[in-house]
């Protein structure tokens, strides 16, 4: 039975980012699938054994694979979701030095340490065991990322969560994979900790680095604006001929005598209307920033289930 080796396009972005061991990937090998699990609460009765995109197209279902998330990747561009997902979040590890599932408990030199016979198992170990060299690290990172690249639309948009730790290198690396032209963003997500440390300044913030497929790239702001206040809303007291609020602000003319809202009286539309424009109200909302603030899951919470990696959790 001859192997199906799945072509992938090279990254050809700069600037390039090397390391020991770096090289490209030609190819990849997809996996059969094999359903362990059906969650049907409506109870359809419509189960797809190999979920490839023609089947789920025009009768979708979420999907949860099991495996290396290398193969599982090789494995969507073998069933056809090449250039079909429009949005991927990754929350890669972040190369912290943490330890999150093993136990080691020293007992000598003849017994160094052991994992507890009910500890997760050794894929999960290797999946959250986030203490790497720097080489086998980017390595990881850039094979990944190239698979995903081949998997978004070409209107389609990746998120990648990091910290401080590695964040730099991953945005080089990104570069390099998607492009420095489709950088479109780094976001940051503030938090609030009680980790606190007078050594250096206290770090309270990730990132997540934003990147598009190509410049014709889909963002739908009406989908995350930020609602308006009812100050805000006060504020637009004058209202049009077809009867839409306003209030008027300064065109932002050197010396101007208008320095904020504050300073423009309402006659000036008429006695100095080279000075005055028009701000509609727009009750939908204002577009977001780029800074977002997200409270951590409160220990006590009924849906915590100890899980040191949680979003929005705190991090390490």
């Amino acid at each position: 039975m001859s192997e199906n080796k799945i072509k992938i396009t090279p990254a050809k972005g700069r600037p390039m980012l090397h390391w020991v061991g770096k090289k490209s990937l030609d190819y990849v090998k997809g996996f059969p699938t094999q359903l362990v699990e059906v969650f049907d609460p409506l109870n359809n009765g419509q189960i797809i054994e190999t979920p490839t995109y023609d089947e789920l197209k025009g009768n979708w279902q979420n999907l949860l694979f099991h495996g290396d998330n290398k193969d599982v990747l090789a494995t969507l561009l073998e069933l056809g979701f090449r250039g079909k997902v429009d949005s991927i979040y990754i929350d890669p590890p972040f190369k912290s030095g943490a330890d999150y599932v093993r136990k080691v408990e020293l007992r000598g030199l003849k017994n160094l340490g052991r994992i507890e016979e009910d500890e997760a198992s050794i894929l999960q170990q290797t999946m959250y065991f986030d203490i790497w060299n720097n080489d086998t690290y980017l390595q990881f990172m850039y094979e990944r990322l190239i698979l995903l690249k081949e998997l978004l639309a070409d209107t389609g948009s990746i998120y990648v969560h990091l910290d401080w730790h590695v964040g730099h290198c991953i945005k080089i690396l990104m570069d390099e994979v998607f492009g420095p032209d489709n950088f479109r963003n780094d976001i940051i997500w503030c938090y609030k900790t009680r980790q606190f440390s007078r050594k250096y300044w206290n770090r309270k913030h990730d990132s997540i680095l934003f990147y598009s497929k190509n410049l014709n790239y889909k963002f739908n702001c009406d989908e995350v604006l930020n609602p308006l206040s009812e100050n805000t809303i006060k504020k637009y007291r004058l209202v049009d001929e077809e009867g839409r609020k306003y209030r008027l602000e300064g065109r932002g003319i050197t010396d101007s005598p208008i320095r904020s809202a504050k300073d423009v009286d309402p006659k000036w539309e008429e006695t100095h209307p080279e000075l005055v424009a028009r701000d509609y109200l727009d009750k939908s909302g204002y577009p977001p920033e780029d800074w977002w603030f997200i409270n951590i899951v409160n220990q006590a919470a009924n849906e915590r289930i100890n899980f040191q990696t949680q979003k929005p959790g705190s991090p390490a």
